[in-house]
């Protein structure tokens, strides 16, 4: 049972660290309200 688990761990996690995670939800933010911001401004008359 060992060797299932050890087999499921040998994968590298997809972002190393949890600050990788924040900053990429920070930058998808970012990019969202940027995005919006765009969007209001191209449809204000």
């Amino acid at each position: 049972m060992t060797s299932s688990n050890a087999s499921a761990d040998d994968k590298p996690p997809l972002l190393p660290s949890w600050r990788a995670w924040y900053w990429l939800v920070l930058g998808a933010l970012a990019v969202e309200v940027a995005f919006f911001t765009y969007l209001t401004r191209s449809f204000a008359p």
